[in-house]
């Protein structure tokens, strides 16, 4: 199996974080087939495999993304003599939901998230120009991970932040950053002193990571820690939700779907449709209340 994924792999003329995307899912399917072959398994096998991964778990987005690479598999093995048929050809993965499956915060759980915030401390300053990135200007997990002192530049008047996201192989997008999000910033960077500009934006915290690039994980484990602190986590509630308010309350300050889609580097209209939609629920129940 391993040589079947290597060589389709090696075929591919698609960018390496592509590339590694496709080997990753294809190490979950070998591992599903143990010792077996790939060669001569039929539809019905390739449905007891989606049967497996959906037992695991995961978001319909990811489970698209598993069945893909192995469809995309077979039909390079089809191409190849390998076999005479693709069995994933028809199998396809879980509908996407109309609606995001974490929620966003509110106003009133913005204004106690940052309360909660010890501002007069280093880590504190520092947490909070990252949180009000994510919260009020849309910045995701891995960009704030990959942002460096040099991506934060004036442009046309406004600061903005030159961003590498998810399957990004450049720093080739800019987010205007909203004012409250430029006030922390300037704050941590005033508190911070001299740097080097291809230094990280953000290092970690403790004496491991000290002098290191902030990871995710240490930046889920921030945002956890101020969601209990604040007495807003609740089921729905991730660090990902900071991401989908920055697009609420964007919407709720008159923002078109043309800036929501940049603000959050959308593909399609459609993905920014769905804030929209949502930011109307949100009005609905809050006078419903």
């Amino acid at each position: 199996m391993a040589d079947y994924i290597d060589d389709f792999i090696d075929s591919l003329k698609r960018r390496e974080t592509t590339k590694e995307t496709y080997r990753k899912a294809l190490r979950e399917f070998s591992k599903w087939l143990g010792d077996a072959s790939p060669v001569g398994l039929t539809s019905k096998d390739i449905e007891r495999y989606k049967d497996f991964m959906i037992s695991k778990n995961l978001s319909a987005t990811s489970m698209s993304a598993y069945l893909t690479a192995v469809r995309r598999l077979y039909e390079h093995l089809l191409a190849s003599g390998k076999v005479f048929e693709n069995p994933a050809k028809k199998i396809k993965g879980s509908a996407r939901p109309k609606r995001h499956l974490t929620e966003p915060l509110t106003r009133l759980d913005v204004h106690k998230l940052f309360s909660a915030i010890n501002s007069a401390s280093d880590i504190g300053i520092r947490d909070s120009a990252m949180l009000s990135l994510m919260a009020r200007s849309g910045l995701s997990e891995i960009e704030i991970v990959r942002a460096d002192l040099g991506d934060v530049k004036r442009r046309g008047g406004r600061t903005v932040i030159y961003v590498q996201g998810k399957n990004k192989d450049e720093k080739d997008e800019y987010v205007l950053l909203e004012p409250e999000a430029v006030e922390t910033l300037d704050k941590y960077l005033s508190k911070r002193g001299d740097s080097e500009q291809g230094e990280p934006l953000f290092w970690g915290i403790g004496n491991r990571a000290k002098k290191h690039r902030v990871t995710t994980r240490g930046i889920r484990a921030r945002v956890s820690h101020y969601f209990e602190l604040s007495g807003i986590k609740r089921k729905g509630i991730t660090p990902y939700s900071l991401r989908h308010t920055a697009a609420i309350l964007a919407i709720e300050g008159g923002a078109s779907v043309s800036e929501v889609k940049e603000m959050l580097r959308l593909k399609t209209t459609a993905s920014a449709l769905v804030y929209f939609e949502e930011a109307r629920e949100s009005k609905r129940k809050f006078k419903g209340n």
